[in-house]
């Protein structure tokens, strides 16, 4: 009896250190730290992918964008020209210079000029896969302010509206 019962506890210790060492499945894409100009410039189309918009839904403040296209060309050594258009959302919207701050990052960050009372900002992951095929996931916020009189200071404020998100995925 003693026997059995410390042979189902090794058997139970050893299946449980087999279950503790499984991997968890590799994800296909990962991010792409440390991208260059080089490894981003080229088409875009949707990707397709699985998770492409998971966890978002259409409205009036997001737009699934799926016919969108993305098209980035270098225009200097650290400097690209990145144009994204959804022609069912008649959307398009251009931004140019650097695309991050770091030169490490795995992030697409870009800002307009005022246009009006608008004012764009372009955010997006790049990832790689295992193929070295890119992708990038993000959006294009249009962020809508107003003019507000300050009766206090007696002088117009600008101040945050709402915003419209234009959602991409794509892939090269």
């Amino acid at each position: 009896m003693k026997k059995t019962i410390i042979l189902c506890t090794l058997c139970l210790l050893g299946a449980m250190a087999l279950v503790s060492c499984e991997k968890e499945p590799k994800k296909e894409w990962s991010k792409f730290y440390g991208y260059t100009i080089k490894d981003i410039v080229g088409e875009y189309a949707y990707s397709y992918a699985p998770d492409a918009f998971s966890g978002l839904m259409e409205s009036d403040e997001g737009h699934l964008c799926f016919d969108a296209e993305v098209n980035i060309s270098a225009t200097g050594e650290q400097t690209m020209l990145f144009h994204m258009a959804s022609p069912s959302r008649n959307f398009q919207r251009n931004f140019s210079g650097r695309p991050s701050l770091t030169s490490d990052a795995f992030l697409i960050t870009m800002s307009s000029n005022w246009i009006n009372l608008k004012k764009y900002t372009l955010t997006s992951e790049v990832l790689k896969n295992d193929q070295n095929n890119v992708r990038l996931n993000g959006f294009v916020s249009e962020d809508h302010y107003e003019r507000v009189y300050n009766t206090l200071l007696s002088k117009y404020d600008t101040v945050y509206d709402y915003s419209v998100k234009y959602y991409f995925d794509v892939i090269k």
